[in-house]
């Protein structure tokens, strides 16, 4: 029997992949911009955490 978590996960990833045509370059780029998207939501808290104190974020680094 198949576990049911993993077979929600496939059925994810099987829907993403028809989406993007099976294309390996166009779930990359799919992929590393949901990548992008998700880091700038994870740093944007700090950074303005640090604004608000004062001090200019470094927009240089992750680490704001």
């Amino acid at each position: 029997m198949v576990d049911e978590v993993l077979k929600e996960l496939w059925d994810a990833k099987d829907t993403i992949a028809k989406e993007h045509g099976y294309c390996i370059d166009r779930l990359a780029e799919y992929f590393l911009k949901k990548q992008a998207v998700r880091q700038r939501k994870l740093h944007r808290p700090r950074q303005a955490e640090i604004a608000e104190q004062g001090a200019p974020a470094d927009t240089r680094t992750s680490r704001g």
